[in-house]
């Protein structure tokens, strides 16, 4: 695990009730992405990818793919293992650099249900805001709430 997955991890554990699994390997492990994510208070399992860099080519790949490739296998598989119910959610969670945030979601063919965040401020635990360490912290919100009011990141 690279220090962006630990700063992601860090925000996306902050609220006291999501579990992560770095590398959970999907499908019989032909998808890892960097986490899954399981906020049972919210009945919600996020996809988490996280990239670091200027041309995430790739990453635009399997986002493109993420319904046959992580959803659908990953929900059977939590369904199978009594984890999750048929009634839970499933989204993405991306953090990439701000400066990448437009050139992925140009390229991404279906934004719904994806959340592209900004690396940079999922990395800055001291400017955020207290709701993100409550259980008030919405990672579909639109951004990451910084100290001041302002929530920064972007979303679909």
């Amino acid at each position: 695990m690279d220090r962006h997955e630990e700063a992601v991890m860090q925000l996306l554990t902050a609220n006291g009730e999501t579990f992560v699994a770095p590398k959970y390997e999907v499908a019989d492990g032909w998808q890892c992405p960097a986490f899954v994510a399981l906020r049972p208070a919210r009945r919600q399992v996020y996809v988490v990818e996280v990239s670091a860099s200027g041309y995430p080519l790739a990453l635009v790949n399997r986002l493109n793919e993420r319904v046959e490739k992580w959803y659908a296998p990953l929900l059977s598989q939590l369904h199978g293992l009594g984890i999750t119910q048929p009634d839970w959610e499933i989204a993405c969670l991306v953090f990439v650099r701000s400066d990448q945030i437009d050139w992925l979601k140009e390229r991404v063919k279906d934004l719904s249900g994806v959340h592209v965040l900004g690396l940079e401020q999922a990395s800055s635990p001291w400017v955020w805001d207290d709701a993100v360490w409550t259980s008030e912290m919405r990672f579909d919100a639109g951004g990451i709430p910084q100290r001041g009011g302002k929530a920064v990141g972007l979303t679909h």
